[in-house]
């Protein structure tokens, strides 16, 4: 499967996005688990990053059975650009404030100037899939819907 999708009701949002297998196999491989199961988690529009709609998942969150790797840096990048889906990485302890165990976090952005700048620092997360091209004016509008709703559930399908 060389390609998810990122679904969420309310606004309608349906996203395929094509996986960056080659230059981020590890990251890919996470988001293909996550898809095969048909995983859904709360989610909303980031406050720290920009135009980022957020999935967080600590690993009491993750389907029950699905393996918890430390995400190794793989094309990574602190400023995601319009379409870029990235998956962040944060081992267990490594950051204040977080629940315990691996914290991971895709976030779709849908615009320019996204930015990985937390309160705690700068980080990076892998692009590991992009929306394709003919999804991403109805994914824009899409993830702005949510931002002015607040909190959604997003699955992660195959395509």
């Amino acid at each position: 499967m060389d390609m998810i999708r990122f679904t969420e009701p309310a606004s309608g949002l349906s996203a395929r996005c094509r996986l960056l297998v080659d230059a981020a196999p590890q990251s890919c491989a996470f988001l293909r688990d996550l898809a095969s199961r048909r995983a859904a988690f709360e989610a909303m529009h980031a406050i720290w990053t920009g135009p980022e709609i957020s999935v967080p998942m600590p690993s009491s969150a993750l389907p029950e059975g699905i393996a918890t790797p430390a995400i190794a840096p793989e094309n990574a990048t602190s400023y995601p650009r319009e379409g870029d889906v990235v998956l962040a990485y944060l081992a267990a302890g490594s950051t204040h404030g977080l629940p315990p165990g691996p914290f991971y976090d895709i976030g779709i952005f849908y615009g320019a100037g996204g930015r990985l700048l937390m309160p705690f620092g700068w980080i990076q997360a892998n692009v590991c899939a992009r929306i394709i091209d003919e999804d991403l004016p109805k994914a824009v509008a899409d993830c702005r819907a949510i931002r002015r709703a607040g909190a959604c559930t997003i699955t992660v399908e195959p395509v």
